[in-house]
C-alpha cells in the first residue's frame, strides 16, 4: 500500500537512502519516475548547465508521455515527478498531463519542482484542480540581491507573492497538497538563511537545504560536494549513487538517463521510443554503471568520473 509522505523532505530521504536489498546489479524497477515534460527554462542560474545549451531542448510528445504513464502504472510505479532539468510551468499542457496521470491512469502521487516564477493564480488553479500532490519551490538565496545573482532573474518578490497566494488558496479551499521550499546552502550566509527559513515556513509545509552539486562536472563552482548526496542535512555517500538504483529519469525526447544532471546526454541508456521501461532499466549499459559503483571501481574513464571529481578524458 502506498504511503503518502508527511513532508517532501521525507520523500527526498526515501529516494537517496537506498535500502540494501536494492543495491544490486538488477534492482527492481523503482517506485518513482521523473519525466522531463519541458527541457527549456526561463532562468539563467550560473550554477546550472541548462543555460549552456549543450543539448537540444524541447517539449515532450504527449502520446509518448501518455504511453509511459500507462506503462509505469502497469509495472507498479507509485510516484511521478513531472520535471527533470527544465521548468515545467513553461509547458502549457502541464495541468492536462497531471490530470491524465492522476485521474485517468491512476498514479498515486504526482509532484513537481519549480522556480515558481510562473506559479500565479492563472497557472496554479488548473494544476491544483488536476490533482497535483506536492510542489517544491527552489529559492536559492535569502534576499533579493542574492536571488538575482543565483538565478539570473530579478524574481524573488514575484515568487514569494505566488507562494503566499498559494498558501491562502490552499487553506481557503482545503486542498490536500504538500508545499516546500529548498535552498542551496551557503555557509557564508548562515544567519540570513536561518531568518529566511523561519520566514518562509509561515507559507509552506516544509523547508530543506541542498548542497551546491557540481552537476556531473558542469558546475565548476561546486566546491568539494561531488555526486548527488541528497539533502544538505542528511547527505549520503556519492558512491554508490542512489540515482542508479532507486529512481528512473526520462528526458523530453524519450530516453531513460542514468543521471539527474545529464546536461550533455552522455548518460543516455535506452531510447524508450523503441524499448520498454523494464528493458531500459535492465540495459547492459545501466548494469555496467551499477557494477562500477557497487565495486567502487570508478576510473577517469567512467561516465561518472567528472561528477565524482575525477579527471575525465
Amino acid at each position: 500500500m502506498f504511503k503518502r509522505h508527511n513532508k517532501i523532505s521525507e520523500m527526498v530521504d526515501e529516494h537517496t537512502h537506498v535500502q540494501k536489498d536494492k543495491l544490486v546489479l538488477n534492482p527492481p524497477f523503482p517506485d518513482t519516475i521523473k519525466i522531463e515534460i519541458m527541457a527549456k527554462c526561463n532562468y539563467k542560474c550560473p550554477y546550472c548547465a541548462v543555460r549552456y545549451n549543450i543539448r537540444e531542448k524541447g517539449e515532450i510528445d504527449s502520446s509518448f508521455l501518455f504511453r509511459i504513464l500507462r506503462e509505469a502504472k502497469n509495472i507498479g510505479v507509485k510516484e511521478i515527478g513531472m520535471f527533470l532539468l527544465g521548468e515545467s510551468f513553461l509547458c502549457k499542457r502541464l495541468s492536462e498531463y497531471i490530470y491524465y496521470a492522476k485521474k485517468v491512469v491512476g498514479i498515486e502521487y504526482v509532484f513537481i519542482t519549480t522556480n515558481g516564477y510562473l506559479c500565479d493564480k492563472k497557472r496554479m488553479v488548473p494544476v491544483l484542480e488536476a490533482g497535483l500532490d506536492s510542489i517544491k519551490f527552489s529559492i536559492n538565496a535569502p534576499d533579493c540581491f542574492g536571488y538575482k545573482k543565483m538565478h539570473g532573474v530579478d524574481g524573488m518578490n514575484r515568487v514569494l507573492s505566488n507562494i503566499k497566494w498559494l498558501k491562502k488558496y490552499i487553506d481557503k479551499n482545503e486542498i490536500n497538497i504538500k508545499t516546500c521550499v529548498s535552498s542551496i546552502y551557503d555557509d557564508n550566509k548562515k544567519e540570513e538563511f536561518s531568518k529566511f527559513k523561519e520566514y518562509i515556513l509561515q507559507y509552506v509545509d516544509d523547508f530543506y537545504f541542498l548542497p551546491l552539486y557540481n552537476q556531473a562536472g558542469h558546475c565548476i563552482s561546486g566546491g568539494k560536494i561531488v555526486g548527488n548526496p541528497g539533502r544538505f542535512d542528511n547527505m549520503v555517500s556519492p558512491v554508490p549513487c542512489w540515482a542508479l538504483f532507486n529512481a528512473a529519469k526520462i528526458t523530453w525526447d524519450g530516453w531513460l538517463t542514468a543521471c539527474c544532471f545529464d546536461h550533455d546526454e552522455r548518460f543516455k541508456i535506452s531510447d524508450l521510443n523503441k524499448v520498454s521501461l523494464l528493458d531500459a532499466w535492465n540495459d547492459k549499459k545501466f548494469i555496467n554503471l551499477r557494477k562500477e559503483h557497487l565495486c567502487n571501481n570508478i576510473t577517469n574513464k567512467s561516465l561518472c568520473s567528472k561528477c565524482l571529481g575525477l579527471c575525465g578524458e
